[in-house]
């Protein structure tokens, strides 16, 4: 199989995030459904609340503020990682038309890397909100070097693109 082109594992790749991304964008679209709902009838919330505890729905029980955290949270991180996929599957694009080194693969790269560090803000302020929101204690974030480093490769590598795209833009005037 090849790497790139029609038929290749980067149109595979392709494929396969779009098919990812349809799922992550019904979750965007159903956390934000929520929290739309949970805004305008509080009541809604607070039955969704309780729905995820467990416990039955009670009309006296109240929707807190670490609810809707919790749902914007949710949605954000949904609607995040639709972005991200986005941007990666349009890189995959420029890769396989064989023009990797394409200025717009350098915005791609770091919308990515925005997108990548606003998931992990996001998981940080789940990990403290969403157990509240359901009657737990606060569980500590779990720090993921991994994580961090791979937001820091991902602005790395826009900068290689960046000389990347200015190399191929010198070779192309260059007569």
């Amino acid at each position: 199989m090849k790497l790139v082109g029609k038929y290749s594992i980067a149109s595979a790749l392709r494929w396969f995030l779009g098919f990812i991304n349809v799922f992550v964008m019904l979750g965007a679209l159903a956390s934000g459904l929520a929290l739309i709902a949970s805004l305008v009838f509080p009541s809604f919330g607070a039955g969704l609340i309780d729905g995820l505890r467990g416990a039955s729905a009670d009309p006296e029980s109240t929707f807190e503020i670490t609810g809707r955290l919790t749902l914007l949270g949710a949605f954000l991180a949904c609607a995040l990682t639709w972005w991200v996929i986005n941007r990666l599957r349009a890189i995959l694009l420029s890769v396989n038309r064989g023009d990797a080194f394409e200025f717009a693969n350098v915005k791609r790269l770091q919308a990515v890397g925005l997108g990548l560090l606003g998931i992990q803000l996001t998981a940080m302020m789940l990990a403290v909100v969403a157990p509240q929101s359901i009657g737990q204690s606060p569980t500590d974030y779990e720090f993921s070097l991994g994580s961090w480093l791979g937001i820091l490769v991902v602005f790395i590598l826009a900068e290689v693109f960046r000389q990347g795209s200015a190399m191929r833009d010198e070779q192309l005037t260059t007569v």
